[in-house]
């Protein structure tokens, strides 16, 4: 019996189940680890029985690490016989920047929900149609200026900028489509103009002053209807009375922002809308 086999033998001493156990995974992986070459028991030639060593747990989570990485086997066998420290890192590194991507659409994900989970937590602290001021938090605005806007009163008016938007965020992950909503401006509220001037979609994540900027302020005059307002120009007038009486000025568009369209059960339609126009107080 050579030197060698002697040491593997007191190295390689941990069963096929002791070893799943250690690592907590499954015989058939291992076997299947095994089958392409990734990492090679010893083999005991008197019964076939194979044995691993502690020291390769180390290369298992390696494994298991790339593999929850996105590399697919031949790129982990790649690694194992035939690559560099500097390969191993160059790949490494290629799958960390996905990971990250992966993780900052999740967290966009997330963003989008937290803001229409905030705008629909308001409706139960305030009367619906009511405008009151309150603080926002800092949010950022993509948007997609209307091409057509003096004719721009309903969606069906707007529907091949509403495409634009949707097909800029599909192709941009960075942007968001949820929250969205259209503007309108101030003057047009004040002319009773009442014209959609762009399609916005609405996020908590920064905005990078390329295709989102932010809002110009965290206090707003805000206010929300539903499905039983029956005619929406009377709460943009209640908007623009509310802010004259309060002698406050406004320094941004009127966000009108769609949240949800749902049908009941007996097929009603009902929806919910939230207003906000960032102000401040004149000077």
């Amino acid at each position: 019996m050579s030197e060698d086999f002697r040491n593997q033998e007191k190295e390689y001493t941990l069963t096929v189940s002791q070893f799943a156990k250690l690592c907590g995974t499954t015989r058939d992986t291992l076997r299947f680890y095994y089958e392409q070459n990734i990492i090679a028991p010893r083999i005991d030639p008197n019964n076939g029985y194979h044995y691993y060593s502690a020291s390769q747990i180390s290369s298992f989570f390696f494994i298991s690490t790339m593999r929850q990485a996105g590399c697919s086997i031949k790129e982990i066998s790649d690694l194992i016989h035939n690559s560099s420290r500097e390969s191993i890192e160059k790949l490494a590194n290629s799958k960390i920047l996905e990971m990250q991507q992966e993780l900052y659409l999740i967290n966009k994900k997330i963003s989008a929900l937290h803001l229409g989970m905030w705008f629909l937590g308001k409706f139960e602290l305030h009367k619906m149609g009511v405008p009151f001021i309150d603080q926002i938090p800092v949010i950022s605005v993509t948007q997609t200026m209307i091409k057509d806007k003096d004719h721009a009163h309903h969606t069906a008016d707007i529907a091949k900028d509403l495409s634009i938007h949707l097909s800029k965020s599909r192709e941009q992950a960075s942007l968001s489509a949820f929250p969205t909503g259209i503007t309108i401006s101030y003057d047009d509220l004040l002319k009773r103009h009442y014209v959609y001037n762009s399609i916005v979609s609405l996020s908590l994540l920064p905005a990078d002053n390329v295709d989102t900027f932010q809002l110009p302020g965290i206090t707003a005059i805000c206010c929300y209807v539903d499905s039983s307002a029956t005619d929406i120009d009377k709460f943009y007038k209640k908007i623009v009375s509310f802010i004259k009486k309060n002698r406050l000025k406004a320094c941004s568009d009127l966000y009108v922002i769609s949240l949800i369209n749902l049908y009941g059960k007996e097929e009603q339609h009902t929806y919910s809308k939230y207003m906000i126009i960032c102000v401040e107080p004149l000077e």
